[in-house]
């Protein structure tokens, strides 16, 4: 008994970081509630549906100064499925992490659901299985001084609601990467900044599926007969003066099959927003931040307001279209939305896409609304 002691006694005091400095964790969440209203040109009536389109609770904490956890499920449509589970350990040399952590794929993939304009990613998005991936991750974001950041994983295929099991990692393992840099300047006394990036990923094949920015329509759906792996380059870029900020992503796809075959999905959009009401963006770990009202309304404010706008397209070489005859060439999809952030963890959306794809039934119309919260 008294060795037991001394040993615990020794662990405290001579241990940095022992486990017995962890704090107790923290609990987050967010609901996102969503009523959509779908419409074709030659349709004679809409389509209207409504869903909780994100239900999310989330633990973590510390289990020394270097050594953190996260557990964050996701419960819309009375599903379970994983997002962040993980253990990180935060060094020097950057941070490295085991389990399932945000891919490294692009500027919108790094922007939290939470903090993204408008109520979906554009489509390029799509290019990446899903936002999550589970396997290694790394990402430094103190490389000169903070204005340049890396990010790398090595994830396995397996599906989130399954908790990420792959029993056939042999079949191919998807390798990201993402490099970007963050360059503050002045003018006239006020601080701007221009955010530049690419990245890479290598994957397996797979078939692509997408809807056009809404999350209650018909998908797109592109198979590529032949193809063993998947290329995707990209490159990102966002100016942020003061209350406007513009911001834009264009990415490739190639996907080599026997024969010469080359099968390419080019992605692309750009996205201006503006806050009415004076508040600044901000950008953190290569995303963008929370909107924080500057008079919210529990102090008898008006909130926040913003307006954003974004042309979003989607575009597919001959030879995708040869595998994939009844599918369109190109998809264009233009968006407006209007967000009003009455405090800094609730918001109200609304959203008008409209969506221009060639097919007979006419242009695709689409009206969002969401009501947010974080906690």
């Amino acid at each position: 008994m008294k060795k037991l002691f001394f040993l615990i006694l020794v662990s405290y005091v001579f241990i940095p970081g022992s486990v017995f400095a962890q704090k107790q964790p923290k609990i987050h969440g967010r609901i996102q509630y969503d009523v959509e209203a779908l419409k074709r040109t030659k349709d004679t009536a809409w389509a209207l549906g409504n869903e909780f389109r994100r239900v999310h609770l989330s633990a973590g904490g510390r289990l020394t100064d270097n050594l953190r956890y996260k557990v964050e499920v996701n419960f819309a449509h009375g599903k379970i499925g994983f997002r962040d589970v993980y253990i990180k350990y935060l060094s020097r040399w950057g941070n490295f992490g085991i389990g399932s952590l945000a891919e490294p794929t692009g500027l919108a993939m790094a922007t939290s659901s939470k903090y993204i304009p408008l109520a979906e990613r554009p489509m390029l998005s799509a290019l990446q299985n899903f936002r999550w991936g589970a396997g290694l991750h790394y990402a430094n974001y103190s490389l000169l001084s903070r204005h340049l950041g890396i990010q790398a994983a090595l994830t396995g295929n397996g599906k989130n609601g399954e908790g990420f099991l792959d029993k056939h990692l042999e079949r191919g393992l998807n390798f990201s990467a993402r490099m970007f840099g963050y360059i503050p300047f002045v003018i006239a006394g006020n601080r701007y900044g221009v955010h530049l990036g690419v990245n890479t990923a290598s994957r397996p094949a797979a078939d692509l599926h997408f809807r056009p920015e809404n999350h209650l329509g018909d998908k797109y759906a592109y198979v590529f007969p032949g193809a063993k792996r998947r290329m995707v380059w990209g490159g990102e870029t966002a100016l942020i003066l003061k209350s406007v900020s513009l911001r834009g992503e264009y990415k490739t796809q190639m996907l080599p099959a026997a024969g010469n075959v080359d099968y390419r999905v080019n992605g692309m959009y750009i996205t201006a927003g503006f806050l009415l009401t004076g508040e600044k963006y901000r950008m953190k770990y290569g995303g963008f931040a929370r909107i924080v009202p500057e008079y919210p309304v529990s102090d008898e404010g008006r909130g926040a307001w913003e307006v954003v706008t974004r042309f979003s397209q989607m575009t597919v070489n001959n030879v995708v279209l040869a595998a994939n005859p009844q599918m369109p060439e190109n998809i264009t999809t233009y968006t407006f939305g209007l967000n009003w952030y009455p405090l800094a963890r609730l918001r109200l959306m609304y959203n008008f896409t409209f969506t221009r794809d060639g097919l007979a039934q006419g242009p695709l119309h689409a009206h969002i609304f969401r009501i947010q919260v974080d906690f």
